[in-house]
């Protein structure tokens, strides 16, 4: 009797550390949610590159009977598909640059203005060091005048 009591004690602490050391519901709740998202994830995959393989196999002869007239169009959609991208890339920064000289110079501080400021007064000290320079550089060539 006592040794059916000490077994049923040690199956009793092996199920404690193993419920101890078991993952949360929550944990595996989300392993499954993981590897569900993996599966479909890899599903659509799949899905996808076999429709673009069946997609090129089934375009090829017309792409390349109709290639004369495609590239060629290809080649000026993809110029005017660039050109106006890029007028539409310089007219908005063109457009930042504007309001930031704008709020600049209403004294509104936009973002950078202290950097400005700083590159302005050491412009101004280098000029009156060059100019007091100047100055002393032409009182020692001329010392009469």
């Amino acid at each position: 009797m006592e040794q059916a009591r000490q077994t049923r004690e040690q199956a009793e602490g092996i199920f404690e550390k193993l419920r101890k050391r078991s993952p949360a519901s929550s944990q595996i709740v989300g392993f499954f949610a993981l590897i569900t998202t993996i599966g479909v994830a890899f599903v659509l995959g799949g899905l996808a590159i076999a429709g673009i393989v069946i997609t090129l196999l089934l375009l090829t002869p017309v792409f390349l009977f109709f290639s004369p007239i495609l590239v060629p169009a290809g080649i000026i959609l993809f110029l005017c598909v660039a050109g106006v991208l890029t007028a539409g890339g310089v007219g908005v920064t063109f457009l930042s640059v504007a309001t930031w000289i704008y709020n600049y110079f209403k004294g509104r501080h936009p973002p950078g203005a202290e950097q400005i400021d700083l590159a302005r007064r050491r412009a101004m000290e280098a000029a009156e060091a060059a100019r007091q320079k100047a100055r002393e550089l032409g009182k020692a060539a001329a010392p009469g005048a």
